[in-house]
Formats: C-alpha cells, structure tokens, sequence
C-alpha cells in the first residue's frame, strides 16, 4: 500500500500554494500526491501540467477527476481509501455549511490548511 496526500482542489482554492504545500508534504512523509478536482475547474489544464512536472520531479503524481467536488465528497473518498495520510485543503471553513457542522472532524487523517495564513487570499 503506498502512503499518499490527497489535495483538494476547488475552483476558489489557491492552486499553486495548494500544490507547493501537498507537494512539501508528500516529500517529507514520503508519499505520493493525489490531486482531487472537478473537470469544469478552470485551470484543468494547468493543474494536469503542474502534476506532469511533479512527476518529472520524482514524486508520484495522480489527478482524479471528481465532478461536484465538496467537503463530503473529499471526506468520503480519505476514508474509503488506504494510505491516504493527510488531506490539503485551502480553508476548512471556506467549504460551506458541511465543513461548519463538523465534517471535516470525520477524517482519520491529518487535515491541512494550506491558506489559512492572513497574508493569503481568502476562498470565499
């Protein structure tokens, strides 16, 4: 079973710092990248290139397309899926009411907030 960082990826969500932090974070624990995004996401392009450079980078690399991506969906998909060992997002609380009830509190993996940072901008 390979170890992996699930990243999500919203259309709001701040790409380049997303990927620069899961991307940090699968050297350092030694895992591979997963980036979840829905197909209609406006960089789908540039996220598949981003990965192809990763993956020249020696770090394993893998987009899975997930249309209607939201908190449930993401949390569903960590838990029914071996090795995944952390999980990326912008901002917890920017993904709607589902994130606000708790949702999030379900993984059983680290969650990261890779823009939670006041000099970053906001998802919402």
């Amino acid at each position: 079973m390979q170890r992996r960082v699930l990243v999500a990826l919203r259309p709001v969500s701040p790409v380049e710092r997303l990927f620069a932090v899961g991307a940090s974070l699968s050297r350092r624990m030694d895992a591979d990248l997963e980036v979840l995004a829905d197909p209609a996401h406006p960089e789908w392009s540039a996220i598949e290139s981003r990965l192809a450079a990763l993956g020249r980078e020696d770090l394993g690399c893998r987009l899975t397309p997930m249309p209607g991506l939201d908190a449930r969906r993401v949390v569903e998909y960590a838990r029914s899926h071996e090795g995944v060992i952390s999980v990326v997002v912008g901002r917890p609380a920017a993904w709607g009411a589902e994130a606000a009830d708790g949702l999030w509190a379900r993984l059983e993996c680290p969650l990261v907030a890779a823009s939670d940072h006041p000099d970053l901008p906001r998802e919402l």
